[in-house]
């Protein structure tokens, strides 16, 4: 608990100290008044740090996956969809019973107080597949049905909010890694899917605004600062030390492209 404060602390304080670092260069720019700098870049930070803090309070995280992590749930997609429903509920079964207090029913899972459905077929899901397996259990105990599948589409969740009795959580095929096979540790099958090996621009960006490349950034910014002192053009040297630093403060704080795996948030 002490190091996660201190933690927190310390990206408080980086974050705080960037920022008045690229405010500090543009007034300096602008001001010739040591005293007067200070205090203007000192009021700048605190505005934008403020209006940032509403924003990120505000914000809901936005989740993205890499192209592993999608292949790999393809994978676990496709192999259920060649196995009978006997060879699903084992497998899930098998890794389930780790952690949880589980048993196989006909066509489901009961785990701890949860019911756990999974529907794994050629076809989109439907409103159909969840009345149905709404109706094989309404009158049990559980109060909460989760149901796996690879695709679903909206009939799905519209359903899912009419039944008043029991919460219907529908997880499809990356939702259900994300949440179950990932933090279990299912194993991926070594099936081929359709999936284009070339670099998106989305990976690009996992690379350039990682945490990891913070420093980097960072260094640069502070090297075009110091030029700018020395060089006749420091005006370019300043609008790049501005862009390297604020790419510093994107790469630490960004949640988008500094995922941390989680455990299972619905069993």
């Amino acid at each position: 608990m002490k190091i996660l404060r201190i933690s927190k602390i310390f990206d408080f304080l980086f974050g705080i100290i960037l920022l008045f670092f690229i405010c500090f260069v543009w007034t300096r720019y602008f001001l010739h008044d040591v005293f007067l700098t200070l205090l203007i870049s000192a009021i700048i930070t605190f505005f934008i740090s403020s209006i940032f803090y509403i924003l990120n309070n505000k914000k809901t995280e936005k989740k993205s996956f890499s192209k592993q992590e999608i292949k790999n749930a393809k994978s676990i997609s496709s192999n259920f969809l060649l196995s009978t429903k006997q060879e699903i509920l084992k497998a899930f079964y098998e890794k389930f019973n780790v952690k949880y207090n589980t048993k196989i029913k006909s066509d489901y899972l009961l785990v701890n107080d949860k019911i756990l459905k999974p529907i794994y077929t050629s076809q989109t899901i439907t409103d159909k597949d969840v009345l149905e397996t709404y109706l094989k259990v309404k009158d049990t105990s559980p109060k909460t049905i989760i149901i796996t599948c690879k695709n679903a589409n909206e009939s799905c969740y519209d359903f899912a909010k009419m039944i008043a009795n029991k919460k219907v959580i529908i997880l499809t095929e990356i939702e259900a890694y994300e949440n179950i096979f990932k933090p279990l540790q299912f194993d991926i099958p070594n099936i081929e899917t359709e999936f284009k090996s070339k670099k998106t621009f989305q990976q690009f960006l996992e690379f350039a605004l990682n945490k990891s490349r913070t420093k980097s950034y960072a260094l640069v910014s502070v090297f075009m600062l110091f030029a700018s002192f020395v060089l006749r053009y420091n005006i370019y040297y300043l609008i790049f030390s501005s862009i390297t630093g604020t790419l510093a403060l994107y790469s630490y704080y960004n949640v988008r492209y500094n995922k941390k795996p989680n455990d299972n948030q619905y069993l």
